[in-house]
C-alpha cells in the first residue's frame, strides 16, 4: 500500500468515527465501494489527484445523494478529496471502512465476539466444501445468485450484521478468494475488538481449560487480548501450531518429526 493511501486511510478512520452510530453506515459504505467498484469512469475521477475536489464532490453526489444520508455522502466526498494511489485503493478504502463501522457496532451492542466467530465459521465452511468454492466462484454465477446462496447457507445462524459482513466478502470478492477477503475482515474486526487473531491448527479438540491456558499464554507475550480461531487438521498428528499474522509458532507433532529426519540425513 503506498503512503499515500496509508495517510489517507488513516485520516478517514478518524474522521468516520462521529458517524459510528449511524445505524445504515456499514451498508451505505459497501454499497458506495461496490457502485465505484464496478464503474471504471467513476472509479477513475474519484481517485484522479490531478481532479478538482469540487468536480469530485459534484461526481459523488450526482450517484450517491439519492441512495445514502447526507451524513454518509458528506465522509464520502470528504473521503474522495484525498490522495489515492490508485482507484483500487478508494475502493478498499471504503470497503475496510464498511467493515469497521459493522464491527464498531457490533462492539456497541456487545456482538463483536459474535460477529468474529461468525466470519470465522463461514471461511472454514468455504475452505472445507469444494462445491461451495465451486459455486461461489463459477464466473456464469451472477452476484444475486451468490447472495441468495449465501442467505440460505445463513439462514438461522448469523446475526444481520454478520450476513452484511458475509456477504460483502464473498458476492463482491471480485478475482480475490472469498475465504482471503473474510480473513481479512476477521482481522479488521478483531483491531476494533482490540485483539489479535491467532489461528490455531490443531489434531484433536482442546478442551476449554486448554484454550483458556493457550489464550492465556499468547496474551502475556504479545501483551493484548488474544482471539482464537481452532482448525483441525488431522495432518499435524498431534500437538499444536500457532499463527498469529505473520509469525508462526509450529509445535506440531509432523513438524518435530520432520525436523528429526532433517537432521539424521
Amino acid at each position: 500500500m503506498a503512503s499515500s493511501t496509508r495517510q489517507s486511510l488513516a485520516s478517514a478512520k478518524e474522521a468516520i468515527k462521529p458517524l459510528l452510530a449511524q445505524a445504515n453506515l456499514a451498508a451505505e459504505l459497501f454499497a458506495v465501494s461496490n457502485a465505484i467498484a464496478g464503474s471504471a469512469q467513476l472509479r477513475n475521477l474519484l481517485s484522479d489527484p490531478s481532479a478538482e475536489v469540487k468536480a469530485k464532490a459534484g461526481a459523488a453526489s450526482a450517484v450517491f445523494a439519492k441512495s445514502v444520508s447526507a451524513e454518509t455522502l458528506n465522509f464520502v466526498t470528504a473521503l474522495v478529496a484525498l490522495r489515492w494511489s490508485k482507484g483500487s485503493d478508494l475502493v478498499s478504502a471504503l470497503e475496510q471502512l464498511g467493515v469497521h463501522a459493522a464491527a464498531s457496532a457490533a462492539a456497541g451492542n456487545g456482538s463483536v465476539e459474535q460477529l468474529s466467530n461468525e466470519l470465522f465459521a463461514f471461511q472454514q465452511a468455504i475452505e472445507t466444501n469444494s462445491e461451495l468454492q465451486f459455486a461461489l466462484a463459477a464466473k456464469s454465477a451472477s452476484n444475486e445468485q451468490r447472495a441468495s446462496l449465501v442467505s440460505k447457507l445463513l439462514a438461522g445462524k448469523a446475526s444481520a450484521l454478520g450476513e452484511l459482513v458475509i456477504q460483502q466478502a464473498v458476492v463482491h470478492a471480485g478475482k480475490r478468494r472469498a475465504s482471503l477477503v473474510l480473513d481479512a475482515f476477521g482481522k479488521l474486526v478483531a483491531e476494533v475488538a482490540n485483539n489479535l487473531v491467532a489461528t490455531v491448527t490443531v489434531a484433536q479438540e482442546l478442551s476449554a481449560d486448554q484454550q483458556t491456558r493457550l489464550q492465556a499464554a499468547l496474551a502475556k507475550q504479545y501483551g493484548t487480548n488474544i482471539k482464537l480461531n481452532i482448525e483441525h487438521d488431522a495432518t499435524i498428528i498431534g500437538g499444536v501450531r500457532v499463527q498469529i499474522a505473520d509469525q508462526i509458532i509450529d509445535g506440531s507433532l509432523a513438524s518435530r518429526l520432520n525436523q528429526a529426519r532433517l537432521s539424521l540425513a
